[in-house]
């Protein structure tokens, strides 16, 4: 994976990607649009979706989905789920890693990774980690290029204190990959590398982030910890979009231009402390967060003066948008305070209760027409949980929280309308076997999502008596069945998956975007040798089913789809080398749609890629 929309194909109640190769990270958790809720080591790094984010992947850790409402240990949120990026920190041993790739599309790829710890310690210790990548599209004209780099530094200020900052930046220059309208079916009609853009307009995206992570023990038990960030987002949207209607094979273009200047602060402090009382083991966290963000939001556009002919495509230099639509600056605040109480009783039961309680702030500056409307807001939210451990091998569990998320669209009389509101039952059972080399689990959950904002029939305003629920199954497991050969599956089953209340009647009752019904994956793979040396085989298949994406009168039938990777390689003690062939079958597929259900996107075809890796 190069991606994080890649990175999470494959994970049980997740669909990702579903709007196509347009430069940023796309997902769905549980049946809802998550896009905008992704999180770098705990803390929420946007809140506007306008124009969302491509994280790299290189320089991180870990990736971590957090499925239904978190508001209790995140902040406010959507009640899907949300994305938890943990980034590399400095490590105990001293070591330099890196990596070469060269693939289809003229995909060329470096990553370097160093740490150094002169005493054989994480603390006192430095590392680095970096990747530039270059590659084309499928798609005529379009490429994207992404250039990454973040140093992390642990100061040593002894046994009770502990202190690490990290910076990172990211540079990101491409061409999006609009797709080509639906037309009643009329695309099947034409090739994947059609592009009806501007091959001069591209798009840039600068995030610059300084965190820091500090933690101090006390003797008698208690711990305090303190993370924070700040984060800028410069970036400059030139897309071209087929104007509304379009219809193949000859029509308008609308050309756009999205520009956006975000600084994010982020903070959490908390207390902690561990109690041992004989059966009952007590776990104890009281914690203060707050975020600030000032987002400044330009839209400009006008419509092209020379209609698109699919059938004798013409590529002529545009020239960037000038006339303003839309500019805002939106003040976005909030403060939350929190416990999280968790009890393990008599080595079996264990129960989970935490609280929050968040006081919110949104203004809105329209620089257009000199108003500023604000609203404030506060909500109080909950998790309780139940497990029983029946053994070392079952533990049923039952689980309900709520969610709280402000919105910054306004209604029929210029005020802001209410926060979004959700809450979600879960049961489900974790189960392990084998010495815990068979892991998994599987769940039940009831989600629903209140206030959901929307334009209204006239489209002059939004309006909020918006709802949707979805409700299903999903099942995971993990297994190393030997030493030398692991084993993951996943299955998810969203059989309700609908709009329940909204302005416009004709959607009550529809099937919400891109959500299959079904969808499940299996992967493999084998070392020929002990300690995962030597030859090493792979191979995965992921299934999507049958989706649908409407609006208005536009829909769009997405036929299931069933993809098939392979891979093969060799690791020795200081290198390692790797190939891999993505959709071996060479499928073609629809992996989704636009927002507004007008243009489909073809997803990947038959990719290969080759890795070299050094480690020393």
């Amino acid at each position: 994976a190069k991606t994080l929309s890649e990175a999470l194909q494959g994970v049980a109640g997740v669909t990702a990607g579903q709007y196509g190769r347009r430069g940023w990270d796309d997902f769905i958790i549980r049946g809802q649009v998550s896009s905008a809720q992704t999180y770098v080591d705990g803390l929420r790094i946007q809140t506007s979706d306008n124009a969302l984010r491509s994280e790299d992947i290189s320089g991180l850790q870990s990736i971590e989905v957090v499925k239904g409402p978190t508001s209790t240990g995140f902040g406010f949120a959507l009640p899907g789920g949300l994305v938890n990026l943990t980034t590399k920190r400095p490590e105990v041993e001293t070591f330099s890693r890196g990596s070469v790739s060269y693939g289809s599309n003229a995909f060329v790829d470096g990553t370097f990774d160093i740490n150094y710890a002169p005493n054989d310690s994480e603390k006192g210790a430095f590392r680095v980690v970096g990747q530039a990548s270059d590659q084309d599209d499928p798609t005529d004209y379009v490429y994207y290029k992404n250039y990454y780099i973040a140093p992390s530094y642990n100061f040593d200020l002894g046994e009770k204190d502990e202190l690490s900052v990290i910076a990172s930046y990211q540079h990101r220059d491409f061409i999006r990959q609009q797709g080509i309208p639906y037309s009643n079916g009329a695309y099947k009609n034409y090739s994947q590398t059609l592009f009806f853009g501007a091959p001069n307009l591209s798009n840039t995206v600068d995030v610059l982030r300084l965190g820091s992570n500090y933690a101090h023990y006390f003797d008698n038990g208690w711990s305090f910890k303190q993370n924070f960030a700040v984060t800028t987002t410069d970036a400059d949207n030139n897309p071209v979009l087929a104007a509304s209607g379009a219809f193949l094979p000859t029509f308008k273009r609308t050309v756009e231009r999205q520009i956006k200047d975000d600084v994010n602060f982020a903070l959490d402090n908390n207390v902690s402390r561990h109690f041992d009382w004989g059966k009952t083991q007590y776990d104890l966290m009281v914690g203060l967060d707050m975020m600030h963000e000032r987002s400044d939001y330009e839209r400009r556009s006008y419509t092209a003066t020379t209609d698109f002919n699919a059938d004798n495509p013409v590529y002529t230099s545009m020239a960037k948008a000038t006339k303003i639509k839309t500019h805002q600056i939106t003040d976005t605040q909030y403060m939350g305070v929190y416990l999280r109480n968790n009890l393990k009783i008599d080595d079996h039961w264990i129960l989970g209760l935490s609280g929050r309680h968040d006081w919110t702030q949104v203004e809105i500056d329209n620089i257009l027409t000199n108003t500023t409307t604000k609203n404030s807001d506060n909500a109080f939210t909950g998790n309780a949980s139940l497990m029983y451990q029946i053994n070392d091998m079952f533990a049923p569990y039952v689980s309900y929280a709520t969610s709280f998320f402000p919105v910054s669209d306004a209604g029929a009389d210029g005020t802001l309308l209410d926060p979004e509101e959700g809450e979600q039952y879960e049961v489900g059972v974790k189960f392990q076997g084998l010495n815990q080399r068979l892991q998994g689990y599987v769940a039940y959950y009831d989600l629903t999502r209140q206030n959901v904002t929307e334009p209204d029939s006239t489209n002059t305003h939004h309006v909020q008596i918006g709802e949707q629920k979805t409700k299903g199954f999903e099942t995971e497991l993990s297994a190393t069945l030997t030493d030398q050969w692991n084993l993951t599956a996943t299955y998810s089953y969203i059989p309700t998956a609908k709009i329940t209340e909204s302005e416009t009647s004709s959607d009550i009752g529809k099937r919400i975007n891109h959500v299959p019904k079904n969808a499940a994956s299996l992967s493999t793979q084998y070392f020929f040798a002990d300690e995962q040396l030597g030859w090493n085989i792979g191979a995965s298949a992921n299934y999507q089913g049958a989706r649908t994406a409407q609006r208005g009168t536009d829909y769009v039938p997405l036929s299931s789809y069933t993809l098939y990777d392979v891979s093969a390689g060799y690791e020795a003690k200081n290198w390692g080398a790797k190939f891999s062939v993505k959709n071996l079958f060479d499928k073609e597929y629809l992996v989704g749609t636009t927002p507004n259900a007008q243009l489909v996107s073809w997803g990947d075809p038959r990719t290969f890629r080759f890795s070299l890796n050094f480690k020393y």
